[in-house]
């Protein structure tokens, strides 16, 4: 009688029926959970997201150290490749700690940093066989089919709608990006990005003699409607990348050089072709074009990345500091723009900037390394081995997935070049998923200094430690981190619609609440501290007789800030708006021209001070001057442009 386990005790696909492998299943299915859901929340941009997913890497370590417990066969072997990362880590870590003046922003990028760690390390010791990997790659899949279904959808459809972004409130699209697709992020860059990753595998895939036809044919039409998608982002950068990579895959896929040359020229030729008959054709991608080609279309990253090398130029070894480049370049003598970037859609250039060359060698060593010694086995395997019941030539499995990894991560590395793949925790997962597969299949694991239980425990227990530490070091940032943005985000409503003039009184408070809150998870999050005040001068406008006690609290709490980072000029202008809504007049323009002096090409600086000495008649001329460099900044300002007319009118 036939039966579903052989007698060595293997299962068909799930391989061997023991707590180790079963362990192993829960690893992966635990795996494709943090990949997905960060994927399908917005990336996993949002602080919410990473809080909820905390419990999941802590137990995705703790399910890591019990499979390492009970696996007395294998427990004596480890990949510790991974480990060639830490010395990045530590300087990371030295940045948050010494050198960033916004060290409550850089942790959010150690944070990011040490969960595709913990998940190259379990990659790399886990996910044993083939099965285990198809399975992930599979879970994986799953986001790009709703990413191509979201942008399809808000292309024909509802431009305004994110389908497929799960959030705990309704989400609304900028109007800028209607027309372009976003899949389910909230921009059509990251999008492109996401695709353009992904683009490569599935042309592999469909190339490789390995899966049978049919599936193969699928792979490629999936494809097809991909780079479908990535033109309907109308992203620019993204369709020279696009004739690039499909021009790249052949020379992976193929061995005689002729099959390689043609099927690169007509691939990329044929792209390039669609994409320039839709750009001419097509009024959408016309009007895209003359936006992208705008002064602050594509050609911004120019200037993003000039300051970018500016800054490195500075502080070539250390960099301007982890997650400092936003505020770097608010405070920058040479360029100002209307709204500040986080990065300068580069994230060579990104790194450069605030962890200097010592963090480009760090991180960028151990990932060539990596890359070159795949290329090298890659090139030792054999490009096919014949079925001996078939007599088919396939690709053996090991060239096979290095091949997927190699064209994969070759999109990752150009994305990088283009815009902020670092940002982005989901695209930093794939990068992570990509990298493990070329670790796994060309550094073999090393035997670890013990067999015994004693050891074996030691390890489990070292992996719980390891799990909860994370959490509890990372929770209450990223809590205070959430709680901040939601209230700067209310605030922003209620000034702008005047609710705090005349509307309901407890929405102010409950702005306040959230601030507060965001100061008890974490008391060093200095922009808590600048919202709180904030929050607190707008009491001023529902009973100035009474505002004596609040207007003590708001100096106070701008104060906290400013000794918290003396290097963020928000802090001394925040600090000089509360002592003027608290009639320290002298003490608030002094703080003022401190900030003007610090950040030199921000409206926001300079309105600042329009707004403070417009009061006296005697200086509205001065005033003027100041509004009016604010509206040289940011046309856009309407608050500013409101004070220009009554700054004339008086």
């Amino acid at each position: 009688m036939s039966t579903i386990i052989d007698k060595k005790g293997n299962v068909g696909f799930f391989s061997k029926l023991s707590w180790a492998n079963f362990l192993d299943w829960l690893i992966t299915f635990c795996l494709g959970a943090i990949i997905v859901l960060t994927t399908v929340h917005l990336g996993g941009v949002l602080p919410d997201t990473q809080v909820v997913l905390l419990s999941l890497y802590s137990l995705l370590l703790g399910l890591h150290g019990i499979r390492l417990l009970v696996n007395r066969k294998r427990s004596h072997r480890l990949s510790f490749t991974p480990l060639w990362f830490l010395p990045a880590l530590a300087w990371l870590l030295i940045s948050v700690l010494y050198i960033t003046p916004v060290p409550w922003l850089g942790w959010h990028e150690l944070i990011y940093a040490l969960q595709a760690f913990v998940v190259l390390w379990v990659l790399c010791n886990d996910v044993e066989t083939r099965a285990h990997l198809w399975a992930l790659l599979l879970i994986s899949f799953f986001p790009v089919l709703l990413a191509v279904f979201n942008g399809c959808y808000q292309f024909f459809h509802d431009p305004g709608r994110i389908t497929g972004a799960f959030t705990e409130f309704q989400l609304v699209l900028p109007e800028r990006y209607f027309g372009q697709a976003t899949g389910v992020f909230a921009d059509p860059f990251t999008l492109a990005a996401f695709l353009l990753v992904f683009l490569p595998v599935l042309l592999t895939l469909a190339a490789v003699r390995r899966l049978p036809k049919i599936l193969r044919v699928l792979f490629f039409y999936i494809a097809l409607v991909v780079m479908a998608t990535v033109a309907m982002t109308q992203v620019y950068w993204a369709g020279v990348l696009l004739v690039l990579l499909v021009g790249a895959v052949p020379w992976f896929c193929y061995r005689k050089l002729r099959q390689r040359f043609l099927l690169s020229a007509l691939g990329a030729a044929a792209v390039g072709a669609a994409l320039l008959l839709t750009v001419s054709f097509h009024p959408l991608f016309e009007r895209g074009l003359v936006r992208a080609l705008a002064e602050d279309g594509e050609g911004l990253r120019l200037v993003l990345w000039g300051e970018a090398l500016a800054m490195a130029a500075e502080h070539p070894l250390q960099g301007v500091g982890a997650g400092a480049y936003g505020s770097a370049f608010e405070q920058s003598p040479r360029v100002s723009l209307a709204k500040t970037p986080e990065s300068p859609h580069n994230d060579y250039l990104l790194i450069l900037s605030q962890l200097g060359i010592a963090g480009i060698i760090l991180f960028g060593l151990p990932v060539l390394f990596i890359v070159w010694k795949a290329w090298q086995v890659w090139r030792q395997q054999p490009f096919g081995l014949k079925l001996q019941n078939e007599g088919a030539v396939v690709m053996p499995p090991t060239r096979f997935f290095l091949t997927l990894g190699l064209t994969g991560f070759l999109g990752f590395a150009l994305c990088m070049a283009t815009t902020f793949v670092l940002h982005v925790p989901a695209m930093l997962l794939y990068g992570v998923l990509l990298l493990s597969i070329l670790t796994k299949a060309s550094f073999p694991k090393q035997p670890s200094p013990g067999r015994g239980l004693p050891l074996r425990m030691a390890y489990c227990g070292l992996a719980f430690a390891a799990g909860f530490a994370i959490y509890e070091i990372t929770h209450g940032r990223l809590e205070s981190h959430g709680l901040e943005l939601r209230a700067s985000q209310e605030l922003d409503q209620l000034i702008a619609r005047q609710v705090h003039l005349s509307g309901n009184a407890e929405l102010l408070n409950s702005v306040i609440l959230n601030y507060e809150s965001a100061l008890e998870a974490d008391p060093k999050n200095v922009d808590a501290w600048l919202g709180l005040s904030s929050a607190l001068c707008q009491l001023y406008f529902r009973s100035p007789a009474g505002f004596e006690a609040h207007g003590v609290r708001a100096v106070a709490s701008a104060r906290r800030a400013t000794e918290l980072s003396p290097q963020y000029w928000r802090g001394w202008a925040q600090l000089g708006v509360a002592q003027a809504y608290n009639a320290e007049l002298e003490e608030a323009e002094a703080n003022l021209l401190k900030a003007i002096e610090m950040a030199p090409n921000s409206g926001q600086a300079h309105y600042f001070y329009a707004a403070f000495i417009g009061i006296d008649a005697a200086r509205r001329e001065a005033a003027l001057r100041y509004v009016e460099r604010a509206l040289e900044i940011n046309p856009e300002d309407g608050v500013a442009r409101r004070l220009e007319q009554k700054l004339r009118i008086l």
